[in-house]
């Protein structure tokens, strides 16, 4: 019933190697384009089992059965090729919309079935021509070539994704796809060489007899360069976690993407708001819409009244096809930053409307402002005052002491308050209660300085409004100068976690890196990641993802100097800067950091959650001359402790010792 001949023996070798495929991509696989991969090289795999004993078996019926089978597995292989390729290219929601799966699973129905009824109507094999070493010709019918064509087209569409990741992809993407390019080409080569008869060989189908030779290019891409591994979908999850919106429109501006907090922003989801034309979703889009793709658009933005939002509308260019081929539009939430801005204005329009006259100074005592009140008690026009010393008023009977104290008072920051006897353009002496104090920059620096001001020659009859107007006038300066520091804070820190932000970190990196080169000293970078975060995300919901961000946060803080900079990095991960310690005492730290975060635990409202967390450290100067490629090899350290089972420690060095072990 089935003998053995070279061709079956070629054929069970492929076979076998696409078995061996199949374990190690089901192993690796980690998303949904690993699934598809992972199914792909299954169904190859069943594909060559049935080959293999179709050139085997010896009765025609027995043949034909095995033929209708590696019928069927080779359509459904066309379809998981063309969903793998399009999660590869990036196109994920492509591949999971339910057109999509519908067109496959009417491909593989639509050409399985016509296979399986041949025996009636005859269109996909008219006739069955027995050949030497019990090779059986296929005398291919009418409805051959169309099932040659679907899949030849399928095949090309997937070369085509595959060729525009390699040109928009990282330099291990483009290795990546020209393995699987290369692959696909040699196997379309032979499948061209057994429809044509190429090699005088009728009835053998050199596609499975061969492609152990093709096989070992998918093999070269699971190990070699990490197919399933370092996948190309990490940029788009690390865009679906941004905090900013951002949606991407075509030229006809209908939505093409969106991220989660686009989404949210225009209170819709993100399924239900592809392919939709953006003004008629969201209107208020329209006016700024109508500039050219290649302008660069900036506005403002209020949604519902409550919300306020930076929105930048600038072009969307690709290497391939080389372009503008849409528009790219990125929502900042302001709405913090409005209502303080609010505040501020209601200060501003306070101290225009004050009955207490205020004056605004440089450092070197010059007016840039003073308010309506100013001007009607000096007798002064503002524009006679602007950039002049308030000299201008002084009387000359205030003892000169007085003067030395208060520059000397808020020259060091702090607050003076006291008495002058100053004098009108008119010439009339009158008394002012002032209150003087220094204004801080973002960088906790003097900018200005504030003098507010009450008439007091009146003083009996006043005496009691004039207190109150102290009392309301010292927190005025007070109210100004907390929500100076609140803006800076806002600046430099992580809301949710209270860490230093990478805006923080931008600020601070060059100028320790700098110190370091001059003392000689090194600098260890620990980037910190929880593990499975994105799992306990989904399945503890948010709050408890902020909860475990901010004990991990408190974790940091207390195994870290005073000298050191914390921040949090993006997402789940933190960055800890050492200075002047190696990477070795560095490795200390974060182990100590790491079985103490394992063994705390935490309590939330739906039980108790275990985390751990993996490091990667890289030391400056040893593995980088700068801060990005430190940064890098700590990534890359990261990664190492995350693919080698999480919860652990990983030197940069060590890897490289590896490698060079290897």
């Amino acid at each position: 019933m089935f003998v053995v001949t070279p061709i079956v023996v070629s054929a069970f070798i492929s076979t076998a190697v696409l078995a061996i495929n199949t374990t190690i991509a089901w192993r690796r696989r980690r998303d949904r384009m690993g699934v598809y991969f992972s199914l792909f090289t299954a169904v190859q795999t069943l594909w060559g089992i049935m080959v293999t004993l179709g050139y085997a078996a010896v009765p025609l019926q027995l043949k034909v059965f095995f033929a209708v089978m590696d019928g069927w597995a080779y359509r459904t292989s066309d379809v998981l090729v063309l969903l793998f390729a399009l999660c590869f290219a990036g196109y994920e929601r492509i591949a999971e919309n339910k057109w999509v799966k519908a067109y496959g699973i009417f491909h593989i129905l639509s050409h399985g079935l016509l296979i399986s009824t041949n025996q009636q109507h005859g269109l996909m094999w008219s006739d069955f021509v027995p050949q030497a070493n019990n090779v059986l010709l296929f005398a291919h019918g009418p409805a051959f070539g169309y099932t040659v064509l679907t899949s030849y087209l399928i095949g090309l569409t997937a070369m085509i994704l595959f060729a525009s990741a390699s040109f928009r992809g990282s330099k291990i993407v483009r290795r990546q796809a020209y393995v699987i390019l290369t692959a696909f080409l040699v196997q379309i080569f032979l499948n061209v060489a057994y429809n044509l008869d190429l090699f005088n060989m009728p009835g053998v189908d050199w596609t499975s007899a061969t492609s152990a030779f093709t096989n070992v290019f998918v093999l070269w891409a699971l190990y070699g360069y990490k197919l399933l591994d370092i996948a190309p979908i990490a940029r788009n999850k690390l865009i679906e976690s941004l905090g900013d919106g951002m949606i991407a429109l075509d030229l006809q501006d209908r939505i093409m993407d969106v991220n989660r907090s686009a989404a949210e922003m225009l209170g819709d989801n993100e399924n239900a708001l592809l392919g939709k034309k953006l003004g008629d979703v969201f209107p208020r889009f329209t006016p700024e819409l109508q500039n050219a793709p290649e302008k660069e658009v900036k506005f403002e933005l209020n949604i519902g009244g409550r919300r306020y939002y930076d929105a930048l509308i600038s072009p969307l260019r690709d290497d391939w096809p080389r372009g503008i081929v849409g528009r790219l539009i990125i929502l900042r939430d302001t709405t913090e930053r409005k209502t303080n801005e609010l505040r501020l204005l209601q200060l501003t329009q306070a101290v225009e409307q004050s009955p207490a006259s205020v004056v605004i100074t440089d450092l070197q005592g010059n007016i840039a402002y003073v308010n309506p009140r100013f001007v009607e008690v000096s007798g002064y026009n503002a524009s006679e005052l602007i950039g002049r010393n308030p000299r201008v008023i002084q009387s000359g009977q205030t003892p000169l002491e007085t003067y030395e104290d208060m520059w000397q008072t808020i020259g060091s920051g702090r607050v003076w308050r006291g008495e002058l006897l100053n004098k009108k353009k008119n010439g009339d002496l009158y008394w002012e209660l002032e209150v003087v104090a220094p204004v801080f920059d973002s960088a906790g620096q003097i900018a200005n300085y504030i003098a507010i001001k009450e008439e007091i020659t009146a003083r009996k009859e006043a005496e009691a409004r004039l207190l109150e107007a102290n009392a309301r006038l010292e927190r005025q300066v007070k109210e100004i100068q907390a929500l100076q520091a609140e803006l800076r804070e806002q600046a430099v820190r992580d809301s949710l976690t209270g860490l230093h932000n990478r805006h923080y970190l931008s600020e601070t990196m060059e100028h320790e890196l700098a110190r370091a080169r001059r003392d000689g000293h090194p600098v260890s970078f620990a980037l910190v990641d929880i593990d499975r975060f994105k799992f306990l995300n989904d399945t503890r919901g948010h709050s408890t993802g902020d909860l475990v961000l901010k004990r991990l946060a408190g974790h940091l803080l207390t195994f870290t100097r005073n000298g050191d900079i914390v921040c949090r990095y993006g997402g789940e991960e933190f960055l800890i800067v050492f200075p002047n310690i190696p990477e070795a005492r560095a490795l200390q730290i974060a182990e100590r950091l790491r079985a103490a975060v394992q063994e705390s635990g935490l309590i939330a409202r739906d039980g108790a959650i275990s985390i751990t967390i993996s490091i990667g450290i890289a030391e400056f100067p040893a593995h980088g001359d700068d801060a990005t490629s430190v940064l890098e090899a700590a990534d890359r350290a990261l990664y190492a402790a995350k693919n080698n089972g999480r919860n652990r420690v990983v030197l940069w060095s060590e890897l490289q010792s590896r490698d060079l072990a290897k």
